[in-house]
């Protein structure tokens, strides 16, 4: 009842403080965030019966949702309604009679929040948990240092003789049979003892064969989580992203399992699993020696579905079985791990399987539990049938507790009073020691296949009275450990990328990493992500789409890069990179339907000095400034901030009393800076006569036109004439060396029309309808915004609430690879400078409309703003 009371103590605490604002903006945002929360507690409760925790956190991203979302669509819809139910509620319900009663109003309101705040496995405690492990500032950093070079974590290194556990040149081992693992996915002994009629060959083999009960373990207690503990004999706690822990890992500097059978001049050690990509799994064997095979290299002929989940449990087998048959043939030794998966959750039903296990079952997971225990008997008889039972050790071992999941009672309530546990089944006698826990497996596979070693596990070292609580007391000791001997494949210095016929691939200096066999004709986007080191995540979203990949919460946070191709009939038509955090952007380079790029120099272009030497990010405003002075719109303007290294210039231009055009941020603005005391506008010869300030030259357009061609690279910005007529007549500069600022949807178009290049002011286009695909009709690059809208893109606990419900127009645009320059710069009210602009926001604003700019500065400039 514990976790039930915390989730009611949620609920009231949430009741009162959102009872404590009268504002109803307030109210509102408050009530969003917090019934957010308890939402995710109420789902953490549906799936396992437990409050959120690191398990929940590691598979709460977008990426997990998308794999299982076929089994719980019924339940998604549901929790949909169910939080804006319990959110009206929140809302709606008031306690203004209560809250007359102050002191009774807040201690209550106290006393629940202490009693969420303080209990050990509470809610709150839990959370703070996960910050500890994970320590990506998900709720506050933990440490400013790092964890590898505090004494703390030295001791806790050296105590447990860790760094022993790297010594792989010492490591010497022989083998003795061969092995074969089979991983079974959340079948605990409770199926084995609470239904009997669903796992007659696994009760069979418990009579008959060994039969240990294994003891589970926090941070071995999901699928890859098991399968790290089975290989390393550490709990698998990680300060990495969500569920690509894995990707691009090229080594771990431990001695592992793998490293052991490897060692033991196994021929072929191999690993079966329908999905090897989803958290990197792949990569994570490989740096094991194993060589995995999934549904990318299966050799069967069958459908594949869900592709999330690779193939079935029947397929599994299938490969198994004639690999084993082509290794005995051959007379060669194996170690061969294989890992199930269709009684994951709610079940996978595999309808071939129907005629082979009768109608003795209530549900899809009744029927993949009856399902895989036919196929393991029969996988048994085949291997007896092959005589390999004498020469092979065979474990049967579930990676994980089945879960409480609240959807499938019906099943749970079967079992749940029966002995439960993990256990492990081999034909051999199991040899073990100690406590038999899932950290302890890995030694007791080795004793009792008979492998003669000489490696210590950690647990070994020393004696710990209680593994479970020594683990649980240093879990961020052990995600720092783990997060250390992770080593990264480095950079390629090239990536090249291909559409052969029906074959895109990926090469990393001409060495093929990735192929996908293309189904789309039609034009359509291939979707690639890579890390900050250019590392490929293979991770399960689709590769191929109808529509680009949205950036995600997640990828910003981690700094990914986004490759997006645009493609017609297997074609390329082009090819861009997204930096996710700063949403910098590079279109590639074509050349017969390849694309190559070094990687750094893609990287050059996205550092800070880049950014600040980048003439085309800077816009002279109003000519730029000069002698102090803004908004001058004068010919020695011009001059100084074309000897600064601007080349772009914008140009406040207005319409003289006789319709000539002429230089000047407004009328009455002119008539200050000139002493100007006539009738606005002025005609053409009056504004001529009037320096400004007494000492700067005006600009009409003649000047303009000789400036302009005088300096061939120099580009022309402006706005605020709206009749193209009276631009086309009188500035007769190249008309590719102007821009024009529009501020309507009709004058877009019009100057468009007329072959002009234009900068869209975002206000107006908010007001239409369907912006983006109107700036892509448009061929439309470019968007003038306020400095303001930052406030919308921030990267603060706000602005990331509001993205649940509705994506920012700013962000959109952003997304879909506009480049928006700033204005509003260096003004008395919400004052922001081209300097906070570059070292703060250049994630957000391409460029700025500035009035000076140093384009040689160090970057240290930013380091040493003054506060």
């Amino acid at each position: 009842m514990f976790v039930e009371s915390q989730l009611i103590l949620i609920f009231f605490f949430i009741l009162l403080a959102v009872n404590l604002f009268q504002n109803k903006n307030y109210k509102i945002l408050i009530s969003l965030f917090l019934t957010f929360f308890f939402i995710l507690e109420i789902i953490s409760y549906y799936l396992t019966s437990e409050l959120i925790d690191y398990r929940f956190f590691i598979h709460s991203d977008i990426s997990s949702i998308k794999v299982y979302y076929f089994q719980f669509k019924k339940e998604l819809i549901l929790f949909i309604i169910f939080f804006f139910l319990i959110n009206f509620i929140f809302i709606k319900i008031k306690l203004n009679k209560f809250l007359n009663y102050k002191k009774t109003y807040f201690s209550l309101l106290f006393l629940i929040f202490l009693l969420i705040l303080l209990p050990n496995k509470g809610a709150i405690q839990k959370m703070y948990e996960i910050n500890k492990i994970y320590n990506k500032n998900l709720l506050y950093k933990v440490n400013n240092q790092d964890e590898k070079n505090s004494s703390q974590f030295a001791k806790f290194i050296k105590d447990n003789h860790l760094n022993n556990l790297k010594l792989k040149e010492n490591l010497n081992s022989k083998k003795k049979y061969n092995i074969i693992y089979l991983i079974l996915e959340s079948i605990d002994s409770g199926f084995i003892n609470g239904t009997p009629e669903l796992t007659p060959n696994l009760n069979k083999l418990k009579k008959k064969w060994s039969f240990q009960k294994i003891q589970k373990i926090d941070g071995c207690n999901w699928s890859v989580g098991s399968l790290y503990c089975l290989m390393t004999g550490l709990p698998s706690y990680f300060r990495f992203e969500k569920n690509k822990i894995f990707h691009g890992s090229k080594e771990i500097n431990i001695i592992t399992l793998g490293d052991i059978l490897k060692k033991s001049n196994y021929d072929f050690q191999e690993y079966y699993v329908g999905e090897a990509n989803l958290v990197g799994t792949k990569n994570l064997l490989e740096t094991m020696h194993f060589k995995v095979f999934d549904n990318t290299n299966f050799t069967g002929n069958y459908e594949v579905y869900p592709d999330t989940f690779g193939y079935h449990d029947k397929d599994l087998f299938f490969e198994l079985k004639k690999r084993i048959k082509d290794l005995k043939s051959n007379n060669k030794s194996f170690a061969i791990f294989g890992a199930t998966i269709n009684t994951h959750l709610n079940g996978i039903k595999d309808n071939r399987m129907s005629k082979l296990i009768g109608n003795n079952y209530e549900s899809d997971t009744e029927h993949a539990v009856k399902s895989l225990d036919y196929l393991i008997g029969d996988f048994i008889n085949f291997l007896k049938k092959e005589n390999l039972l004498e020469n092979t050790a065979v474990f049967i071992s579930p990676d994980h507790f089945f879960p409480n999941n609240k959807s499938l009672k019906n099943v749970y309530d079967k079992f749940d009073q029966n002995d439960r546990s993990l256990y492990l089944i081999s034909n051999k006698k199991i040899i073990s020691s100690g406590k038999k826990t899932q950290i302890e497996l890995p030694k007791v596979i080795l004793d009792t296949a008979e492998i003669e070693h000489n490696h210590k596990f950690f647990y070994e070292y020393n004696k710990i009275d209680n593994l479970e609580k020594f683990i649980d007391e240093n879990k961020s000791n052990f995600s720092a450990f783990n997060s250390s001997i992770l080593i990264y494949s480095k950079a390629p210095a090239e990536i090249k990328l291909i559409i052969d016929k029906k074959n895109f691939k990926i090469l990393n200096d001409n060495n093929e990493i990735f192929k996908l066999e293309l189904e789309d004709k039609s034009p359509s986007y291939i979707n690639l992500i890579f890390d900050r080191n250019f590392i490929f995540k293979n991770d399960e979203f689709p590769k191929e789409t109808k529509s680009p990949r949205k950036i995600r919460k997640e990828d910003e946070e981690f700094n990914y890069y986004f490759l997006t191709i645009f493609k017609s009939n297997n074609k390329i038509i082009s090819a861009k990179i997204i930096n996710a955090y700063d949403k910098s952007i590079i279109q590639l380079p074509i050349k017969n339907n390849l694309i190559s790029f070094n990687i750094d120099e893609y990287k050059k272009s996205f550092k800070l000095k880049n950014y600040i030497s980048d003439r085309n990010r800077f816009i002279a405003h109003a000519g730029g400034e000069l002698m102090g002075y803004k908004y001058l719109n004068v010919l020695e303007a011009l001059d100084e901030n074309y000897s600064k290294g601007f080349r772009l210039f914008e140009l406040d231009l207005l319409l003289t009393s006789d319709n000539y055009i002429v230089a000047a941020h407004d009328w009455k603005n002119w008539r200050k800076l000139s002493g100007y005391k006539g009738n606005l506008p002025p005609s053409l010869s009056s504004f001529n006569k009037y320096k400004i300030l007494d000492k700067f030259t005006p600009l009409d357009y003649k000047k303009i036109n000789d400036w302009f061609k005088k300096k061939n690279d120099a580009i022309l910005v402006t706005d605020k004439i709206k009749n193209v007529d009276f631009i086309k007549k009188q500035i007769v500069i190249d008309q590719s060396k102007i821009f024009i600022e529009t501020f309507s949807k009709e004058n877009l178009v019009k100057f468009r029309k007329n072959g002009y290049k234009v900068i869209a002011n975002i206000d107006f286009l908010k007001e239409i309808e369907n912006p983006i695909d109107f700036l892509m009709n448009n061929d439309v690059q470019y968007i003038s915004v306020s400095h303001k809208i930052k406030n919308n893109l921030n990267y603060n606990f706000l602005n990331y609430l509001k993205a649940f419900f509705k994506t920012s127009f700013e962000k959109k645009l952003i997304d879909n690879g506009f480049k928006l320059y700033a204005y509003n710069l260096n003004e008395k009210k919400d004052r922001i400078t081209e300097n906070d602009i570059a070292c703060d926001y250049r994630y957000i604003f391409y460029g700025m409309y500035a009035d000076e700019w140093n384009f040689n500065k160090s970057i240290d400039f930013c380091e040493n703003r003054a506060n």
